[in-house]
Formats: structure tokens, sequence, C-alpha cells
């Protein structure tokens, strides 16, 4: 039965296709949460942007089925980790980076087993291109983990532990999508100390590579304002209405900043003749869809904290879309 069971498996799953539809599931569970007011009140906001107006009931167990639904709903909510844990995503994902790293370098066995699964791709990304966004990934998740134990500062802020297992889920999958559609090109190819050496970029990895360097600086720099920000409240929980030149465009210019940093990525990533990398396209939509929808509370909180006239005019995450 179990033979049986890995035969299907090995001939039938494909894990390029898994690792598609779980970004685009939780995407539309996202949406699903956010749509449903009982569920967004409860789910998607935490810390400072907690709607304050939400009233945990307390009832008996011999009361209607709509109240035991909504304590059921509370009890769930109440299941928090300290928002401080938000750094342990950058060190999943850092070292995540470095195994695979190990793995791809050595032929190790978890990259022999997830070889053994079936890729949907009529072409593969190249070694280099491999190499190169693996890099951006490693850099992206060092600089994270850099801010987080650098720019953050103790608080009592919570989030939900939902929030704390998706961010996992997230970078968990996405340092195996950035090199999975070029498994056909890793399994035939032996490293050596050429790999390390420069060779001219492409005019895409060239223009996806610029796009990142600028996106993971400018995202920088709005961190450093908002850590600044608090340090000038004298309080973790102080917050103003920030008056750096990026936010009178966007109200979240750092979550735009993450969307074009994984914009970057899926360029550089796309296999020949292909325009992006079709999973970490799915990868970006997760990202867009997760950040858009906390964008959206956040300009309700600021509208709520500062005022209707302090937002007018800015976006909510894109300049002039959103």
């Amino acid at each position: 039965m179990t033979d049986a069971l890995n035969q299907l498996l090995h001939t039938s799953m494909d894990i390029t296709l898994l690792l598609r539809c779980t970004y685009l599931g939780l995407s539309i569970l996202v949406l699903v949460i956010h749509a449903i007011p009982p569920l967004r009140t409860r789910f998607m906001s935490y810390g400072a942007r907690q709607d304050p107006s939400i009233i945990v009931q307390k009832v008996s167990g011999g009361e209607g089925r709509s109240y035991s639904l909504a304590t059921l709903l509370d009890q769930v909510a109440a299941i928090c980790v300290p928002h401080s844990w938000f750094t342990s995503f950058y060190a999943v994902s850092v070292s995540c980076s470095l195994y695979w790293a190990a793995e791809v370098i050595f032929k190790g066995p978890a990259l022999a087993a997830a070889s053994q699964f079936p890729v949907t791709q009529t072409r593969s990304m190249t070694v280099k291109q491999v190499e190169v966004v693996w890099l951006m990934m490693l850099a992206q998740g060092s600089r994270r983990l850099f801010e987080c134990l650098s720019l953050s500062k103790p608080s009592q802020s919570q989030m939900w532990v939902g929030h704390w297992i998706l961010g996992i889920l997230f970078y968990v999958c996405t340092n195996i999508a950035v090199w999975i559609e070029g498994t056909s090109a890793i399994q035939t190819h032996e490293f050596s100390s050429q790999d390390i050496a420069f060779s001219p970029p492409s005019f895409r990895t060239f223009v996806g590579f610029l796009v990142f360097i600028l996106a993971s600086g400018f995202q920088h720099d709005c961190h450093a304002y908002l850590a600044a920000l608090k340090t000038r409240g004298q309080s973790a929980n102080a917050y103003s209405m920030p008056d750096h030149p990026a936010w009178n465009v966007s109200l979240t210019p750092h979550y735009f900043a993450e969307c074009l940093i994984y914009l970057a990525i899926t360029i550089v990533a796309a296999p020949e003749r292909h325009v992006l990398n079709v999973t970490m396209l799915c990868a970006l939509i997760f990202v867009a869809v997760n950040l858009g929808v906390t964008a959206d509370g956040t300009k309700k909180w600021y509208t709520q904290k500062f005022g209707a006239k302090q937002t007018q005019g800015r976006a909510r995450m894109i300049p002039f879309i959103y």
C-alpha cells in the first residue's frame, strides 16, 4: 500500500504546481477572511492597528449557536504570539537559503528527493540564474533579519499565531520556489570555482537586479524612518503621522517596495523565452494580496487616528493605483 502511494505521488504530484497552488490558495484564503467582517476584525488586524471596538464576548455553553460560534472564533483569535517573533521569518529564510545552497552544491538527499517529482516547465532556468536569484533571496532575508534585530523596539504588540505560521510557510516555500524551475539544469551541472566567477549579465538580469537593489535600499530607508518615529515618540507604542516624502503618495511605501523586490526576483528567475517565472509570480501575487489587505487596514487606522484629511490623496500601497 505504501509503495503504491509513493509511486502515485512520484508520478502525479508536480512540485511546481503544488507551490503555485499553495501561493494562490493562501491568497484566496486571505481575501475571503478580509471580505467577512467577523473574520477580518479577529484575524487580520493586530498590534496598534487592532480594532479597539472589538469586545470578546464571554458566554456560557447553554446560549444560542451564534454566540457559541462567536466565542469559538474569539478563542481561536486569542491564540497569539509576540510580534517580536516576526524576526523568526527572516531567520528561517536565511537558514533555508543556506540549507538549499548546500543541498544544490553537494547534490544532497533533499535535492535528490525533490528531483524525483515531475516539474511543470518547458524550459529550465540556467544554473547562473539559480545562483543569482538565490543570492537575491539570501540578501533579502539577511537585510530584513538585520533590520529586525537593529531597528525594532521592545513592544507589547502581539499577532495571531496564524499570521506567524503563514509567514514561516511562505519563506520555506519561497526558498524552494527560487530554484525549483532550474532543477533539470542543476541535475546535470557539476559545481566548481568557475560558478562564482563574474560574467556579464543579460539585459533582463541587469534590469531585475537594479530594481532589486533600488527597492531594497528604499525599503530599508522606510523601515529606518518608521523606527525613528517611534524613538521620537519615546515609546514603542507611540505613533505619529509619517511626513517622509514617500508617504505623500503611499501610506505603506515599504509594502510597495516589498512587491518590487519580489517582482525583480520574478523577472530575473524567468526561464529562457519567458517574461516571468510563473512559480515566483504566484509568490508575488500572495505578497501583493497579503500586504494589500494589510495596507487597507493601515489606511483605515491612519484615518481613524489622524483624520481623513491626512490620508486624502494617498494610495494604500501602490502609488496612483491602490
